[in-house]
């Protein structure tokens, strides 16, 4: 095994997230916003959390991370630690409001990979071979160890992008097939940022001073990267629409609650658990990436699905169901087996799985039965805020605490 490979992402269990938060939170008041842009590498990654594989699938939730750290720090120490949490939830609701974009990337990543898929640059980029020490390191670290810091993201976006000249939804692509913490809002976005294409008129351009600075010395790409980062053209931002409300759930019938690796707090149910009769959970990561995830994204979301509907199963007697998304038969077998008159969802955000939830209105329908999809108050809070910037969303934050008893 590569000694790259040191990044210890397992169990992948609830009781593991909070045993990490328990030891992390005294680090993220001041000392956080001081050492957080620094990449030192396998091994150093410790001046940031390394949380964000439990909170991207929900195995923690964004409001435990906040109610820890302001007991351990106060409100204004971890206000950096904050605002990360929050761009991770502003991503997804700019995403949610806004889906054709999310449409318009995968009909481009499907066209470039069709026109590049035997470019000699692509293949030294994703074998690591392109010469440029800091990129393909980072190349290696993310096929080895399913993580970068985020520094590193958008050093590598930007090389990939201006220096290599490659696609930008082939990096993306790559990014979801890697990360363990892939994010379909974020990872997107954030890639369009780096491309100025989220931001008309503002691109991210990697420089060798900036990565010698922040790697402490580690690498100095002199005279290898791009000056210029000229920005890409691409289909006018969307109109923001509105969030969709279900309708609420109804009481006293039996239920089928179906989840997906996107939300597996189970341990806070949003909904009211005493007429569950099963727990039907699919796994829908394979589909963010072209070919599907890598072995150890795979194992890790597995994980927390096992992790959460088998804790929940034990602890309300109910069976747990795992159900194939290719299977278009599997979500009426589960109707007629345990005799539901109510399909309840966890919000399935914009991204891979939304397919799942056409699925389930179809199956729903046919089988004359009532449909609820649950968006967790965090989500319904901050979501509409995503209207415009991360900065005009900031201002909304502390109200979005409050409302949240956080603040």
């Amino acid at each position: 095994m590569s000694m790259l490979t040191c990044l210890d992402i397992n169990p992948p269990s609830r009781e593991e997230g909070l045993r990490r938060l328990t030891s992390i939170v005294p680090k993220l008041g001041s000392d956080y916003a001081k050492n957080r842009n620094f990449d030192r590498g396998i091994g150093g990654h410790s001046s940031v959390s390394m949380l964000s594989p439990w909170i991207r699938h929900r195995l923690l939730l964004e409001e435990e991370l906040i109610r820890e750290v302001v007991a351990e720090h106060g409100y204004q120490a971890p206000q950096k630690f904050i605002q990360e949490v929050f761009w991770r939830t502003y991503w997804k609701g700019w995403l949610e409001l806004r889906p054709k974009v999310w449409d318009d990337y995968i009909r481009e990543r499907d066209n470039a990979i069709s026109d590049f898929h035997a470019d000699v640059n692509l293949y030294r980029a994703v074998a690591a071979k392109t010469g440029i020490e800091c990129f393909d390191y980072w190349v290696n670290e993310l096929k080895e160890t399913n993580y970068l810091h985020n520094h590193a993201r958008m050093w590598f976006a930007s090389i990939w992008i201006f220096t290599l000249k490659l696609p930008w939804v082939l990096g993306a692509d790559f990014f979801l097939k890697h990360l363990i913490d892939g994010d379909p809002a974020s990872n997107t976005l954030s890639w369009r940022w780096v491309a100025g294409l989220q931001t008309p008129g503002k691109t991210y351009l990697a420089r060798a001073e900036n990565i010698k600075k922040f790697t402490e010395g580690r690498f100095n790409p002199k005279a290898q990267l791009a000056t210029v980062a000229s920005q890409l053209s691409g289909s006018p931002i969307p109109t923001p629409t509105s969030i969709k409300v279900s309708p609420p759930p109804r009481s006293g019938v039996k239920t089928i609650w179906l989840i997906t690796e996107d939300d597996l707090a189970l341990h806070e149910p949003p909904i009211p658990t005493n007429n569950v009769t099963c727990v039907a959970a699919v796994n829908t990561s394979n589909n963010r990436a072209l070919g599907g995830v890598a072995k150890r994204v795979l194992s890790f979301i597995e994980g927390g699905i096992h992790d959460a509907t088998s804790n929940f199963g034990r602890q309300h007697g109910v069976p747990v169901e795992h159900i194939s998304m290719g299977d278009p038969d599997a979500l009426s077998c589960l109707i007629k087996k345990h005799k539901a008159s109510q399909f309840i969802v966890s919000h399935i955000p914009v991204g891979p799985g939304r397919d799942l939830v056409r699925q389930i209105k179809k199956t729903t329908q046919d089988h004359g039965i009532h449909l609820t999809e649950i968006i967790r108050d965090w989500d319904s809070l901050s979501w509409p805020h995503a209207t415009k910037g991360f900065f005009k969303f900031k201002e909304a934050i502390p109200s979005i605490l409050a409302k949240m008893s956080l603040a």
